[in-house]
C-alpha cells in the first residue's frame, strides 16, 4: 500500500516538473518577437542578452495553461527527438508521409492515399475515398 503511494507522488512530482519546463519554454518563446524568432528559426541564435519581457501566458489562469500543456503532451510529448526534428523540417509526422494515387476504377475516378512503406517494410498503406463521399 505504501509503495502506490510512493509511486502515485513520484507520478505527480514528475507531471509538476514536467509542466513548469513546459510553461517556462512556452512563456519565454511566447514572449520573443516576430523578428527574434525568425532569427532563432533561421540561425539557431537566440537573442544577446536574453529578453525578459512580459508573455501573453501571464494572462492565462492555471487550468488554462494545464490543458495546454495536456494538449501539447498528447502531440509531441511522446515523440523521439529524430521525430520532432522530421516534424520542424517538413511540417508532418514521419508516419504521414505519401501521397496521393489517382487511379480509374470501374470507369471511376479513384483517389488513394498512399502512406510510404516503413524502412524494410513490405506494402504501402492506403487509403482510398470515392468521389462524393
Amino acid at each position: 500500500m505504501a509503495n502506490k503511494s510512493i509511486l502515485d507522488r513520484l507520478v505527480q512530482l514528475e507531471n509538476q516538473r514536467r509542466f513548469l519546463n513546459w510553461f517556462a519554454t512556452a512563456r519565454f518563446y511566447a514572449s520573443l518577437t516576430v523578428d527574434e524568432l525568425e532569427t532563432f528559426a533561421r540561425d539557431g541564435k537566440l537573442p544577446d542578452p536574453l529578453p525578459n519581457r512580459p508573455s501573453s501566458l501571464d494572462k492565462l489562469d492555471r487550468k488554462t495553461l494545464i490543458r495546454r500543456w495536456e494538449n501539447d503532451e498528447r502531440i509531441f510529448g511522446r515523440r523521439s527527438h529524430e521525430e520532432l526534428v522530421f516534424y520542424t523540417e517538413n511540417g508532418l509526422w514521419p508516419e504521414q508521409r505519401g501521397g496521393f494515387h489517382y487511379s480509374m476504377q470501374e470507369g471511376r475516378l479513384a483517389v488513394e492515399w498512399r502512406s510510404e512503406p516503413p524502412e524494410g517494410g513490405t506494402t504501402p498503406d492506403t487509403t482510398t475515398q470515392e468521389p462524393g463521399t
